[in-house]
């Protein structure tokens, strides 16, 4: 009895000690077509020789359906060998639309791979779903409600798909009304006209502003909202809004519900809160652009706000924060506001890092920089190194950052990013008219020499009137004060045929040299000679005035002399402008004085003065206003040559003329017809209004502008009616092939004796 129970004992363990010992022997994976087995293995918690019973098959299967390449996934067990048994998700191979003219193809593929639906990934039918409805989502924001899509999923060999997408995009809808409701003291008519949504009328084709977005009418609430905020209701509500559409989706109806609430006068404004020893309370409320007794206004009052922050950060304190508190009174109408400061830590440069400058030198860009290292903040020091270095034309953008130094409280880094411009530039202008056709001008120019901010320029005129070959070169920073250096040799050669000025041709080689001095941030004085050599040639039947010129200078009946001269020059000019090719702020002033010395054939002296300013009406809107005054004379004996007369008419001076054509006509018998000698007195003046292209997001490179321009040119005493006038449209568009300007003017006071020149282009590319 002891034999047999010892017997079953020892078949007891030896079974148990079997049983927990059993491991794996093989992994099989059935299934796989395209996945390599190395995925699987990688995503199972298991290998060969783990016990069995240790393994999680459901954890397993988890973890391989995570890996989003399966879509259905089995673990079986024969003995000690494990076998996974899987089916592969497809594979998308093409997707395809049919239908679309709205949107490019390329377009909707790179918003459909943002969904994770794209040529070469997983294909996952819930997805499908999603892109359609964000298909139609897109369709529906360009104001096509009727708009409908279906899809169809092709199966391919090799586990593949294709996805075909129908679109059917239908009409557009568009806004049918909009309504303003609770309204009192202010029309609806004015008050749409702050939105930019609106019902369909002549120009919605071109502006597209009759198709409702929920986005652009969000905006249009916030508009709204500010305009009665701007006009003294801080109670200003906007109960609701709501959109609804017709039946057949083709026509929209907005309804805006407000309570306009009560209008506020400002009361009491104090400042109150710490602030630096260096700058008084006078001078922060000196930056208020609210008063008391004003009605309530909140961009002045944000602006308020604005501007005393920037004040502060002029002197070093880069992280003031200025809240402006109101206290109301509802009985009487009024707010007082009390605006408390606190001026943080005085924040120095750490440094200054400059980024994207890959041909522009480092030495250029810190140069133009007025905030520096090691040195406190200053806003006002900060915006005006980014204006310098945008006015020098070498950067597409110009950006610039402040982020603070990490484990230090009182300092920041200036980071400087930039988009460098093709500095060189090849320009080709023309002009056109009835009389001489096309006038063309080449000009080869590089603003940038080699990253030194040297400009090397060459020039070439090839019109009927002018021709001009020039080089010129100028060194900008001569010296490391600022002082700039230049020269230039030029050949020109005048034919005025066509000009109605009299025929005379001059034939001229010269060399100048020049120098500028910057008197302060805004101002710079140059100075610098001329040696001029000219030939003059009359003709036989050239005008009396004329004959006289030739007469004086060398013998009587002369229809050839020489007019050589050495011209001295100095000019003062001042120059806020906020940008060199868009202005939309800023003024520029400029005198010029010329005057020959008494050494060669010609001795005279002229002046010319011209100013213009620019008001800003919006970010995109500005009026700039111009002018100009010039005067000229000989002094000694000779008479004042008459082709250094003042000219007025052409694309930069009175548009809708032709160049040199204003001023007295005087019949000369000699030459056969009238004559144009312009003057040595001259006034021009022009009012031009620049704006965005209708319809145009991106205004940046492109604008527009209407335009009035005036003046005239007098041989004696001012005489109104030689003044001439014009009006008309001008667009400037900065292209990818360079500047390309148009105008198209209308004479507003021509007689037949004029010379008009209605249309005028320029167009360029940079290489």
């Amino acid at each position: 009895m002891k034999k047999i129970v010892t017997f079953f004992l020892f078949l007891f363990i030896s079974f148990t000690t079997n049983a927990e010992s059993l491991t794996v022997s093989d992994i099989k994976i059935e299934g796989l077509q395209r996945i390599a087995p190395g995925l699987v293995f990688n995503n199972i918690p298991f290998e060969i020789d783990d016990p069995i019973d240790d393994i999680n098959f459901s954890k397993s299967i988890s973890l391989i359906y995570k890996t989003g390449q399966f879509k259905d996934v089995a673990i079986e067990r024969e003995g000690s060998v494990i076998i996974i048994s899987v089916s592969e998700r497809p594979i998308i191979n093409e997707i395809n639309f049919y239908g679309t003219e709205t949107f490019q193809p390329e377009a909707l593929l790179q918003g459909l791979s943002l969904m994770n639906l794209a040529s070469g990934l997983v294909f996952d039918k819930t997805i499908i779903l999603r892109a359609e409805q964000e298909l139609i989502d897109q369709y529906i924001a360009n104001g096509k409600y009727t708009s409908s899509i279906s899809s169809e999923v092709i199966q391919l060999e090799r586990n593949r798909v294709d996805i075909n997408f129908y679109v059917e995009e239908g009409s557009i809808s568009r806004i049918k009304d909009i309504s303003i409701i609770g309204n009192r003291s202010f029309d609806s008519k004015e008050l749409l006209g702050n939105l930019t949504l609106t019902k369909t009328n002549l120009m919605s084709w071109w502006e597209k502003d009759d198709r409702y977005s929920k986005q652009v009418l969000k905006g249009d609430l916030e508009k709204l909202r500010s305009f009665y905020m701007d006009k003294g209701y801080m109670d200003f509500k906007i109960n609701s809004s709501r959109v609804s559409i017709s039946k057949n989706k083709k026509n929209i109806y907005i309804s805006i519900n407000i309570d306009e609430g009560d209008k506020y006068t400002i009361g009491q404004i104090k400042l109150k809160g710490n602030l630096p020893d260096t700058l008084s309370l006078a001078e922060l409320e000196n930056e208020l652009l609210i008063r008391s007794g004003d009605t309530f206004n909140r961009s002045k009052l944000n602006g308020s706000s604005t501007k005393i922050t920037k004040k502060l950060g002029n002197y070093g304190f880069a992280f003031a924060n200025v809240s402006p508190v109101p206290n109301i009174d509802k009985i009487k109408k009024i707010v007082d506001f009390t605006f408390f400061v606190d001026q943080g830590k005085k924040i120095y440069v750490r440094r200054v890092n400059i980024i994207g400058n890959e041909k522009t030198k480092d030495e250029v860009i810190r140069r133009e920089l007025r905030q520096l290292e090691s040195s406190w903040f200053s806003q006002e020091k900060i915006d005006r190194s980014k204006t310098r270095l945008t006015r020098t034309q070498y950067f597409d953008a110009v950006n610039i950052e402040t982020p603070s130094v990490q484990g230090v409280s009182d300092q920041i880094d200036l980071n400087i990013m930039l988009v460098e411009r093709n500095t060189g530039k090849l320009s080709i202008g023309a002009g056109v008219s009835s009389s001489e056709g096309v006038v063309g001008t080449l000009s080869v120019s590089q603003d940038n020499f080699l990253g030194t901010g040297n400009r090397l320029a060459t020039s070439i005129s090839t019109g009927d009137i002018n021709k001009v070959y020039s080089l010129s070169f100028t060194d900008p920073y001569w010296t490391e004060d600022g002082i700039s250096r230049g020269f230039n040799i030029y050949k020109r050669d005048v034919n005025t045929k066509e000009l109605g000025t009299g025929t005379y041709d001059t034939a001229s080689y010269g060399f100048g040299l020049n120098f500028g001095i910057p008197l302060s941030e805004y101002d710079t004085l140059s100075f610098g000679a001329t040696i001029d050599l000219t030939e003059l040639d009359l003709g036989t039947n050239a005008p009396l005035g004329y004959r006289n010129y030739c007469a004086s200078v060398a013998s009587a009946g002369a229809l050839n002399c020489d007019s050589d001269s050495l011209l001295f020059f100095t000019a003062w000019q001042t120059d806020s402008r906020d940008n060199m090719i868009f202005p939309t702020a800023g003024y520029k002033i400029a005198i010029n004085a010329d005057i020959t010395a008494p050494v060669f054939d010609m001795q005279y002296f002229k002046i010319n003065t011209s100013a213009e300013k620019f008001f800003p009406y919006s970010d995109n809107v500005t009026t700039r206003i111009k002018g100009s005054l010039g005067y000229a004379d000989s002094y000694g004996d000779e008479i004042y040559p008459f082709f250094k007369n003042f000219t007025a008419g052409g694309s930069s001076s009175i548009r809708g003329y032709k160049q040199g054509s204003i001023g007295a006509k005087i019949y000369d018998s000699t030459y056969g017809g009238y004559v144009t000698y312009g003057g040595q007195k001259k006034i021009t003046f022009s009012a031009e209004t620049f704006f965005p292209v209708p319809g145009m997001k991106n205004s940046e490179s492109f604008r527009m502008s209407a335009f009035l321009d005036g003046g005239g040119v007098f041989e004696d005493s001012f005489n109104s009616s030689d003044m001439r006038y014009s009006a008309g449209l001008g667009a400037t568009w900065l292209s990818p092939f360079g500047p390309l300007n148009i105008s198209l003017s209308a004479p507003l006071n021509d007689n037949s004796l004029d010379r008009t020149e209605k249309f005028q282009f320029g167009m360029g590319t940079n290489f």
